[in-house]
């Protein structure tokens, strides 16, 4: 039953879509690139990112071959080739691949990249293609834990080293203030919604792979944290 002030997600046929699919669809057209180009480059958020991002991939040696998807449109490629990466540029939208060829270009940084268009519920790679992957602001999209768990899969299917994974964790000011908001507006949100870190744990294992070490952008007040998993050992060898 739809409660209220709760929208009821439909996909062009007529049937309740998940939100893998919604995020997918939101994302792919000319106007949604353009405007996801232009919405974090210089503020806080982005420098906290960076610096997140940094400090948990610092252990990874340059040359490195590194899967940075989605990718967007490019925001975070000169921070990866700036450390020495071999870095692949992947995207469900192609739309969001032309903005980050076209930002690469601008920056003198799409020489050597790859741009791919690729799912990251079903790639086209082979097992263990990469030894990292980046996969930022995607997971806080998926409300369903199938949905969270069917991705960490395939994630895990083509990487052979850590896995940086950004999500959006209840333990901090900014979750209480996006469920005080939307009980004032007796609004069920389907989106960006703060999962304990306990559930997102749970997710990562039911896929085989454990959380090692995670990190928030700001400590008890920022939704967004990033976790690094891995293969337990044995598997990993």
């Amino acid at each position: 039953m739809q409660r209220k002030g709760e929208a009821l997600d439909l996909d062009a046929g007529g049937r309740e879509s998940n939100s893998a699919e919604q995020t997918r669809n939101r994302f792919n057209s000319e106007v949604s690139a353009r405007k996801y180009a232009r919405s974090l480059h210089g503020t806080a958020t982005h420098r906290r990112e960076l610096l997140c991002v940094r400090r948990l991939l610092r252990g990874l040696p340059p040359g490195s071959k590194v899967l940075d998807l989605p990718s967007g449109t490019g925001r975070l490629l000169p921070l990866l080739v700036e450390m020495g990466f071999r870095v692949t540029e992947a995207d469900s939208s192609a739309h969001m691949l032309e903005e980050a060829q076209g930002y690469a270009r601008t920056r003198g940084i799409a020489q050597g990249v790859e741009f791919r268009v690729e799912d990251a519920f079903l790639t086209s790679f082979r097992d263990n293609a990469f030894d990292a992957i980046l996969c930022n602001r995607l997971f806080h999209h998926f409300r369903e834990p199938e949905v969270r768990r069917r991705c960490l899969s395939e994630l895990g299917r083509i990487c052979r080293g850590q896995i940086v994974v950004s999500f959006f964790c209840d333990r901090c000011l900014g979750a209480l203030i996006f469920r005080l908001r939307n009980w004032i507006r007796r609004r069920t949100p389907t989106d960006r919604i703060p999962i304990p870190r306990k559930q997102f744990t749970e997710d990562v294992e039911a896929t085989g792979l454990r959380v090692v070490q995670t990190m928030a952008t700001r400590r008890w007040i920022a939704k967004q944290w990033y976790a690094v998993l891995e293969r337990p050992q044995a598997e990993a060898a």
